[in-house]
């Protein structure tokens, strides 16, 4: 048998019989990689455990019955959830395309749902171990990702950009308990990604690769945003340092030692590399520049702009350049 006839299941005649919702009987449980198969049901699709290892979760995006996977205009795919203490299927389900689903040490567990056709949207959900819906919330935008916290009281989903509304590039944490959105923002941390949570007080993390871990509240303020600044101006990822370095030398708002940390940060991305890649180079030089301009010390400024506008002459400093040369000039005078 292929593999794409074990993911996505061979085409039969006839019609396939319902499953039970819950089979007490013993299942046939295998593994293979990231997949789980459930001889019983024919089930076989991606899973995750809990924490504790006693739940698994499975879903597959696929139609069986057709053997097509993925995008689809129809055809719903299924969820299934595992007990492993008790060696039984506990419930199975279907949505249209179930995607990214994961389960917590109480058996409640999430599952995100990409819709059929090529409309950027999707559901996400939440369910008890007994196959109750706690929480459903659908965008019109594409799931980025999710998760669940350990003891199932909280979760959070992300999505990605949109093409129209309102519902691009949010974090949306919810707790479950009290079956609500905690907050619906637009994270000033960005894509994250992986979560963590602090359950006792209702604090969601957000995990951003080569800079750190950050939290919101349950209100959706960021807690330490000045921990979150500082960490990506001195990111040993130049492309992150330069960025967060940009945002400051351009805003009115920046107080003066923000800006010279945004100086220490450019300096310190041509030290890490960025001398090697011109594009980078040239971001570097025009934080330079403009962060001394801020500072006042506009010789610095000019040599930064100049160097900068040789490697990209639309970097977009020229003005900057000329208004500092004839601040010099008429000093000459």
């Amino acid at each position: 048998m292929g593999l794409l006839n074990i993911i996505f299941g061979s085409k039969k005649k006839g019609k396939r019989k319902s499953q039970p919702p819950c089979r007490e009987a013993e299942t046939e449980l295998t593994f293979l990689d990231n997949f789980i198969r459930i001889s019983s049901i024919d089930f076989f699709g991606q899973f995750k455990k809990s924490p504790s290892g006693e739940w698994i979760v499975g879903w597959s995006d696929s139609d069986t019955e057709r053997g097509i996977g993925g995008h689809r205009e129809r055809g719903h795919g299924r969820y299934v959830l595992y007990n492993t203490v008790d060696k039984k299927l506990v419930l199975q389900g279907k949505l249209e395309r179930p995607n990214s689903a994961d389960v917590a040490n109480n058996g409640s567990f999430i599952v995100e749902d990409w819709h059929f056709g090529s409309e950027l949207s999707g559901t996400f959900y939440v369910f008890s171990c007994s196959g109750e819906e706690l929480v459903k919330k659908k965008f019109s935008a594409n799931i980025l990702n999710s998760a669940i916290s350990d003891n199932g009281l909280l979760a959070v989903c992300q999505t990605a950009n949109a093409h129209s509304g309102d519902d691009g590039n949010l974090l949306v944490g919810f707790r479950i308990k009290e079956r609500d959105d905690a907050f619906s923002i637009n994270p000033s941390t960005g894509w994250a990604e992986a979560y963590v949570f602090d359950e006792e007080y209702s604090r969601f993390g957000v995990v951003l690769k080569e800079v750190g871990t950050f939290f919101y509240g349950s209100d959706g303020v960021l807690l330490e945003p000045q921990k979150f600044y500082l960490a990506r101006l001195r990111s040993n990822k130049y492309d992150i340092s330069l960025i967060a370095a940009q945002e400051i030398v351009k805003s009115d708002q920046s107080s003066l030692e923000q800006v010279e940390e945004a100086l220490k940060a450019s300096s310190k991305a041509i030290q890490s590399g960025a001398e090697c890649n011109d594009y980078w180079r040239s971001i570097a030089l025009k934080v330079n520049g403009l962060a001394n301009e801020r500072l006042g010390r506009d010789e610095d400024a000019l040599a930064a702009f100049d160097s900068a506008l040789k490697l990209n002459p639309k970097i977009g400093i020229k003005r900057n350049a000329n208004a500092i040369r004839k601040r010099l000039n008429n000093k000459s005078f």
